[in-house]
């Protein structure tokens, strides 16, 4: 503010209450908070390092507050999901909505995020359940592993279109849509094919399956898929068929370790399970 009697004002305090903490403050700190100088008090170097710590304290606050009322709110009924893309668009809603038809008093909650922040969103209790290909060797976490085969996926029109099933040499010169460089399915991908020399070819690079499935029912190439997204996302445009090598992908249904699961999680969990069977049995 400038002055103290700015600040008084500001405060809606008398200024004598504010010189009266100003010294105190600075008594306990054992160093001045402000210069005058032109007649107007100017924040020290220590009191700028200060303020910033300071500020960050209050953003802990706020961050323990917005807690208290999360616990409130699921305490009160409720249930916070995060979940990976591969399940987050697609799989997850489908139970979802069946909960929201029996569940109509409740409030339901989805967020799609990386993996690596759902892993963060249920140890800070933010959701209570999560889906994400990591933190299965999290000691902070509950990990229950679900194994999720892959499929090809190919326009209608492609020449291997009409097989029963697709080899692996099958890829070798083929237009193959690749996930990012990062992704867990396409660095075992990338591997099992170098292995056996296989050599696709590659100019397709893509973030989601959602965008995979697209492509290819546009006819830009072909790509490896999970099974459910293939089944989901694939149109008539599109066609999925079995590997003869099968590869699977391991994600994990996430919850806090030290932290009973609600009745309605609990319910949740159940219809994912029965649901994920369900569909795995075709």
């Amino acid at each position: 503010s400038g002055s103290v009697t700015a600040a008084a004002s500001r405060m809606r305090i008398a200024q004598p209450g504010v010189t009266r903490l100003l010294k105190q403050l600075e008594h306990d700190l054992g160093f001045a908070l402000f210069s005058r100088i032109k007649g107007r008090l100017v924040p020290t170097p220590e009191a700028r390092l200060f303020y910033r710590e300071q500020q960050r304290l209050w953003q802990g606050l706020e961050h323990l507050r917005d807690s208290a009322r999360r616990i409130r709110q699921r305490e009160l009924g409720g249930l916070g999901i995060s979940a990976m893309p591969l399940l987050g668009l697609t799989f997850v809603p489908d139970v979802i909505a069946g909960m929201a038809k029996d569940h109509p008093d409740q409030h339901l909650r989805l967020s799609t995020f990386r993996s690596e922040q759902v892993v963060e969103d249920v140890v800070t209790q933010r959701s209570e359940i999560g889906f994400s290909l990591l933190g299965g060797q999290d000691e902070r976490l509950g990990a229950s592993p679900f194994t999720l085969d892959s499929v090809c996926l190919l326009p209608r029109d492609h020449p291997l279109a009409g097989r029963e099933s697709i080899a692996l040499e099958d890829l070798d010169g083929q237009t193959l849509i690749h996930y990012e460089p990062g992704d867990p399915s396409r660095q075992t991908l990338e591997r099992t094919l170098a292995e056996q020399g296989i050599v696709p070819r590659s100019r397709l690079e893509v973030s989601l399956a959602l965008q995979a499935t697209r492509l290819v029912g546009q006819g830009a190439g072909i790509a490896i898929v999970d099974a459910l997204n293939a089944r989901a996302m694939g149109g008539s445009d599109s066609i999925a068929l079995p590997l003869q090598a099968p590869l699977t992908e391991t994600f994990y249904l996430l919850t806090p370790r030290d932290q009973p699961l609600s009745r309605l999680a609990e319910e949740f969990v159940q219809r994912f399970r029965r649901r994920f069977a369900e569909v795995q049995a075709g």
